[in-house]
């Protein structure tokens, strides 16, 4: 996954209001809060498609509510698959897949797990 895609999501989670960042939180905490990991599929096609699955994890001590408005605005954003050519010239579609609750040991701690798929073209 490049660079580009990573800026990409990025920017759509702030665009959308979302305290985001990618593999972990590093200042101070301001629930709710949502981290960004990815693996990509280990084959790239022909057509240099590369799958990547992207999950994006939301936190709160809130209400559950709050996961779920947001996830609600990602599933909007991303349902019918958001394309895009990166700076680089590499086409991307992400598309929203699913999401499921997080079970913790903390009565308060609230988590969701936001799943997309990530299709990418790569030019070189």
């Amino acid at each position: 996954m490049s660079g580009d895609i990573l800026k990409i999501i990025s920017d759509d989670m702030t665009a959308l209001g979302l305290n985001y960042a990618f593999l972990r939180w590093t200042s101070d905490v301001i629930y709710p809060y949502f981290i960004g990991e990815y693996t990509e599929e280990p084959n790239i096609t022909e057509d240099n498609l590369q799958d990547t699955a992207f999950l994006i994890t939301g936190t709160t001590r809130g209400s559950f509510i709050d996961l779920e408005i947001a996830k609600a605005n990602i599933e909007k954003l991303y349902r019918d698959g958001k394309r895009q050519i990166t700076t680089s010239g590499t086409g991307v579609v992400i598309f929203y897949e699913s999401s499921l609750t997080v079970p913790t040991d903390d009565a308060e701690l609230k988590k969701i797990q936001i799943n997309l798929l990530i299709k990418e073209w790569k030019v070189n």
